[in-house]
Order: structure tokens, then sequence, then C-alpha cells
């Protein structure tokens, strides 16, 4: 590649034409050997932009140095997983000498740089895995500042040390955490003139905190490199993207041109520059990398109303990717079974619109969707609301005539066949799940194949009997209206909690296994969560109420018998209300034996996944078995076959679960995405800091004072300051506490891109957090001292 002029703001002309160095005076149209930073410099100093004078030592330099056999070794032993140190790989580089001609191209390279003056050099990287989309690199690289221009073997020496910084072992670990392969990767360099900067700063064009049509401006005095590395607490200022009116001129001017940069690129930016008196330079742009509103895996939203009653009994709590895959499939299909045995066929097929939804990471119905599946049969909405969701529209009655059609139905689905098919259903579950628990399959002997098909079968069981569960649930919940109707014109008010009372199951069918899932099909068992298995309040009362009761009937004013043909007398109302409540029985303990099997079935399935989740934590992919559950049923087959999602996806994957817990449960009624209030942090000493990375995490702080310490996996990385070469002990933090800093440094970057709840600014955290159980709350920047865990 030929040197070529680049730079509009100077009049120089271009220096030499050579393959290992380009001038950015007249941007080159073709930037493949400038790496990321190289090629967005020249792709601003093409738009205008004032970007200082500047040159790159193309990819091609650094390829023709690692062709020296003592670097290739290195770098393949690197590759192979070797832990070389930093200054092993810096020693091993500065000891291979620069042929003559590719020396000469550099030195020429810096001198035209520097000017007539001799001016001083920012010496940073380019790499090819540097300024992604996905992965900002900030800071992972060596950058070499106020190198002399006019001296040969410093500017030399800089260029070898960004080369080195490629291979050292913060990046290292920083590219294998997201995943990026590393046969193949280069370094450009870029030769910038130095900025003597009274001022400088960062810009993100939307706030990385979440302010809606925010940008934020960050600034230090002099050099900015004490603000991206985090040893200043810098200013701030969060404004509106559109307005600079609450912004000093610098600052205004600094946030007027990265607006103008994001245009260009068509994306929000991150932007540093640095002034000198009143003039604004841009020395670096590159796209924010995180700027996620949820996980993925929420439903899109729209202005249907959706309501959680009648599905958040069944489906409790925050559903990670692969629950949610699982269990949305079987309430849809579930669902819709008995919406048409209702005679309620939905026109809108599930591909197009979904009966069930995510919202914040928890599930709901889209309760449009049932009004107009019910709006052909006149009074339908209604009757919906009132038998399967328990709440009442609040539009006009309709017609008795209309009412009591659909009564006529709804009846029909508790006595004709649509019933008899949901107990024959519930009954296969039930004989089906106790020959799985005493013929367990033994999974770790399935290839992955084999046990994802396991897998798939006891799912496609448990989609037939859940709409079974739903149909004996409907036949039970008729048997006890039928039988406080038989009750309620002798007891009144009191006949309710007199048909509960009177109803007891045996709990021979019933009981709930350890290795059941507790509360979500597929969902953690009983015995992952260290607790016994509940007994239901329906299995738990005095079987002796039935005499109490008929005694208390008896002994009512009015009561009387009447005589049948044989002669004998009998109480009819007294047959009538014991086989009632018979009836009512044998359909709760059928409805409770439904659903302990149809647990116990997601019990099984959590085992087929958690064995999933082991071979992928043997082959890396995963950190621990349960991660399974950040995974998508699909790329769970991907991730057996090779192909996982990287080790920041799930880390962010993972923080958004643990925010979605903290918003608290949804409303029974709503639209789109409602404000929730959230949950309180524990009791405890309460520190404040910034919000730098958002999420909540619970965990034992471990005090760390260099980048080479070690911290246990999952713990709080607590530190006075950090910079990119702390990278791996990130990747093994759950979350992170630093005492200076701000958002826009590169522990808060790093920690985004990670997925780590991280707050900083947090005074003299590291003399009393070592070892305590702290919560850190990176949306609030909270840090809470566990009080539960100091007194245990």
């Amino acid at each position: 590649m030929a040197c070529t002029a680049m730079n509009s703001a100077t009049d120089q002309e271009p220096c030499c034409e050579c393959d290992h160095g380009v001038l950015l005076w007249d941007a080159p149209t073709n930037t493949t050997g400038l790496g990321g930073k190289g090629r967005s410099l020249a792709d601003l100093v093409a738009a205008g932009m004032p970007v200082p004078r500047t040159g790159v030592v193309t990819i091609t330099a650094y390829k023709s140095f690692i062709g020296d056999p003592r670097i290739s070794e290195l770098i393949s032993a690197i590759l192979e997983g070797a832990a070389v140190g930093a200054d092993d790989v810096d020693q091993a580089f500065h000891a291979v000498h620069l042929s003559p001609d590719l020396r000469t191209s550099i030195t020429n390279l810096a001198r035209a740089v520097g000017g007539a003056d001799g001016e001083k050099l920012a010496i940073r990287s380019s790499a090819t895995v540097e300024d992604l989309a996905g992965s900002s690199f900030a800071g992972q690289y060596r950058s070499v500042l106020e190198v002399d221009s006019t001296d040969e073997q410093a500017v030399i020496d800089a260029v070898t040390s960004v080369w080195a910084s490629l291979w050292h072992p913060a990046p290292t670990a920083y590219r294998r955490a997201f995943g990026i392969a590393e046969t193949g990767v280069a370094m450009a360099v870029v030769v910038m003139a130095m900025v003597p900067a009274t001022t400088a700063g960062v810009v993100f064009t939307a706030d990385p905190g979440g302010s809606p049509g925010s940008a934020r401006v960050e600034t230090v005095e002099g050099l900015g490199e004490s603000l991206v590395s985090g040893e200043r607490t810098p200013k701030a200022w969060v404004v509106a993207r559109d307005s600079s009116e609450d912004l000093p001129s610098i600052e205004a001017r600094a946030l007027e041109l990265s607006m103008a940069i994001e245009g260009l690129s068509g994306r929000p930016q991150d932007v540093e520059w640095a002034a000198v008196g009143d003039e604004v330079h841009i020395v670096q742009a590159r796209p924010i990398t995180v700027l996620e509103t949820d996980d993925g895996f929420d439903s899109p939203y729209d202005e249907h109303e959706l309501t959680t009653a009648g599905i958040v009994e069944m489906v409790p709590g925050v559903l990670g990717a692969l629950s949610w895959d699982v269990n949305s499939f079987l309430l849809e299909e579930a669902f819709r079974a008995v919406l048409a045995g209702l005679g309620l066929g939905m026109r809108t097929p599930a591909v197009d619109r979904t009966l069930v939804r995510r919202v914040r990471g928890r599930v709901a119905l889209d309760f449009d969707l049932l009004r107009s599946t019910a709006s052909d049969i006149p009074g339908a909405v209604q009757e919906l609301e009132e038998q399967y969701f328990g709440i009442t529209d609040d539009v006009g009655e309709e017609p008795s005539r209309s009412r009591s059609r659909l009564k006529t139905i709804l009846r029909g689905i508790r006595t004709s066949r649509t019933r008899r098919r949901a107990i024959d259903a519930a009954e296969v579950l039930i004989a089906t799940v106790e020959k799985l628990r005493d013929n367990p399959t033994e999974l770790p002997s399935l290839h992955d194949d084999a046990l994802l098909a396991h897998a798939q079968r006891l799912v496609d069981l448990a989609s037939r009997g859940l709409a079974a569960e739903l149909g004996v649930a409907a036949a039970a919940a008729a048997a006890h209206h039928r039988l406080e109707q038989l009750l309620e014109p002798h007891l009144g008010t009191d006949a309710p909690a007199a048909a509960l009372r009177v109803i007891s199951v045996d709990r021979g069918r019933t009981r709930r296994t350890e290795d059941a899932s507790a509360a979500i099909f597929a969902g953690p068992s009983w015995r992952e969560i260290g607790m016994e298995p509940t007994v239901p309040a329906s299995m738990q009362r005095d079987t002796n109420q039935r005499d109490a009761l008929e005694a208390q009937l008896t002994a009512l004013p009015g009561w009387r018998r009447k005589r049948i043909m044989t002669g004998q007398i009998v109480d009819v109302r007294i047959h009538l209300i014991r086989r009632t409540i018979a009836d009512a029985a044998e359909q709760l303990e059928r409805r409770e034996a439904t659903k302990a099997a149809f647990l116990e079935l997601g019990g099984a399935v959590r085992r087929a996944h958690l064995e999933m989740g082991e071979r992928l934590v043997s082959r890396g992919a995963l950190r621990k078995s349960s991660d399974i559950e950040l995974l998508s049923t699909t790329e769970v087959v991907a991730a057996l076959g090779g192909r996982s999602p990287t080790a920041d996806v799930l880390g962010r994957r993972g923080n958004w679960l643990t925010r979605y817990e903290s918003e608290g449960e949804l409303p029974v009624r709503f639209v789109g995405v409602p404000d929730r209030t959230p949950v309180p942090l524990p009791d405890g000493d309460t520190f404040e800091g910034w919000a730098a990375s958002g999420g909540r995490f619970r965990g034992r702080a471990c005090v760390a004072r260099s980048a080479d310490a070690e911290i246990p996996e999952g713990a709080v990385l607590v530190a006075e300051s950090t910079d990119a070469s702390w990278s791996p002990l990130f990747v093994r933090a759950g979350a992170v506490i630093v005492e200076r800093g701000g958002p826009l440094s590169h522990a808060a970057i790093l920690a985004r891109e990670l997925g780590l709840p991280a707050v900083l600014n947090v005074h003299a955290a590291t003399s009393f957090l070592d070892g305590r159980t702290v919560w850190v709350d990176g949306d609030q920047g909270l840090v809470v001292i566990d009080e539960a865990d100091e007194s245990g």
C-alpha cells in the first residue's frame, strides 16, 4: 500500500511510497491495512473532522516483523494456551531487529507526522480486532505517549511495544471471553501528533447509563489518559443529545462534533477528544458496544393489553432463555388446545401472534388476543375473564340469553368428551411419569444427539400433559363451584369457606419428589434449591370436616327430609352434597396428581439440561452447568456442536435476569412495559458510588491490589483503580467495585461489555470490604453489606 496524503487540515505532501506506512492526509481509497482505529480515523479525515496529523504503520509491516521464527514460535505457544507474561512477550519482541527497509519506512513516517517542528507523537494500537461493533477492546492494547518524532530508536521501541501488546495476557483473555478468533489477528499502529491538551474528555453520544435521549460528556484537565484509565474522577454531564445549552463551550463543541460523527457512522459513538484552548481535536471514535434494553428474549412490545392473571401461578418469577423457550411452547400449545375445546378456535396462528408473551423476563397473556378470539360468542369475554383469569371487564352485562348460551358451552367441557379426554390424558401422564421414575435414563451414557432427543421427547410428553392439567384443573374448579352453589342457599357468605374445608385429597398419588421442578417446568428442582417439597393447602385439610358440615346443615331451621318410593327416609340434599364433595375431591386429587407429575417430568427435563451444561463446562463453553439456562434451545444444539455464544454475551444475559428479579412482579393488567418499583435491597451498611454497569449481584468481596492478583471465580472484584491489564480478573469476577474512575473509564466499559454489575468511585472500598458478602447494584450505584450473612 502506498503512502497516500490523508489530512486536509495540513498543506504537507505525502512523504513516501511504501507498503509499510500511510499518512492520513487525503483519505486513501484502500483502508484494509490500517486496522480498526486507523480505518476509523481515515473516515473521519475524509469527512473533514479536526483530526491531528496522523499516519499508520500498516498491517503489512507487522506481518513482516512477526515472520521472524522467534516471534512466530512465541505466538504459536500463546495460541496453544501457554501462559506467557507481558514482560516476557515484550522482551521477545524487542529482541528482534527490524529489517533496514522496515526501520526506515517507520522512522520516515514518524518524522512526517512530527512535522518540521519535530512534534511529540502518540503511538497507539490499531488491531484488526479493535473498535468492533460488539467489543471495543478499550485500552486493551498499549499506547505510548510523548514519543520524540526525531528519535529513531524511541519511535521503533514504541511501535514494537504496541505490536507486542497484541499478545499480552489481558487482550488475550479479552478475546477469548468474547469468542474472537485469534488466528490471523494483526496489529497496525497509529502515529499521531500529540495534542498539548489543556482539556480532554470523552463523549458517549448515547448515555450508557440508560437515560433516554441523552448523551454523556466527561472531562479532565490535561491529557485524557487519566480519564479512560480511571486514575482520575472526571467532571461529568448527562445532557440532551440535541442540545448543548447546559455545557461549557469546549464540551459543547465536543458534543457537536461527536453527534456529527454519529451521523456519519449511523450508530452511537464513543468519541475521545482533546482541546487546546478553544480548539477541539478528535483523537478517536468507535461504536458504543453495549446499549441493550433487554436480554434479547422478550416479546416485541405493542399496544395490546396483557395480563398475568391465570398464568403467573403456573409460571412464577423470571425465566431465562431456555426455560422461556420450553415453557412458552408448552403454554401456547396448552392454552390454544383448551380454548379450542371451548369452541373458541384462534384465528391467528402462533407463528404470527402468540398468546403467551415475555415482558422483562416474566410471563403474561395477550388479553386483547383472547378478547378477539372470544368475540364471536356473545358474553364470552366476560365469561372468560371470570372463569379463567379471575377478573371481570368493566363493560356492561350481555343479555342473559347470551350468557346462558356460553354457560352451556362451558358446562359442556366439564361433562362431555372434552372433559373425558382431559382426564384420560392426565391419567396417561401420571402413569408415564411413574414408569420414568422407576426406570430412570442414564444420561451420562447418552451421546449428545441422543441426549437432545431424550429431552425433546420429554417436552413433547409435557405438551400433552399441560393441556391435560389445564383441563382437569377446570373440571376441579367446576366441581368446587357446584358445591358452593349447593351450600350457598343454606350458608350464605360462609359457603365458599365451608366448601374448602370439606374437600380433602388422598396424598397417595400426589406426592412430590425432591427431583421435581419446584415451581417452573424444567426449572430448578427442590433438591437444587435445598428445600423439602411443599404440600399444597388442599392436601392438609381435616378429613372429618364433612361430618361437622352435615351436622351444621341438618341443624338449620327448615331443613326437611323427603320420603322416596321405598318408604325409606333419605335426606336427598345431604346425599347430593356428599356426592358433589366426593366428585370435587376426586377432581382436585387428579389435578394435584397431574400437576405433581407434570413438575416431576419437568425435573427430568432439568436433569437433561444440566447434563448438557456439564458437557459444555468441560468443553469451556460455560462457566457452570446451570448457565445452560442462558442459552436458547437452538443455541444449546449449536453449543453442543461447538458454536456457543461468547462469555460476554452470557454474562450480560445473566446480568439482565438479575435486573429483572430486582424489578418485582408485573401488574395484573397492563400495556407495553409497566413501571415497577425495584425490589428493596436488604438491610445493611450502604455505600454510594457511580452506576457504571447495570444489574445486581450478591457475592463475596475480594480486594485485588494488582493486575496479577488472583480472585475466586464469581467473586466481587474490589480495587482502587484498574486498567486494561486487569481484564483476566474481570473475566473471572461476578461484579466490580472500584474506588476511583467514572462511567466512561476502562473499568466501566469492560464491565458493561462483560455484563458485570459495577459501581465506581466508592470511597475507601478496599479498606473495609475484603471478605464481606455484598450486594452490588449497578443500576442505582449502591453497594450494600449483607447483614444477614454477616450475622450468620
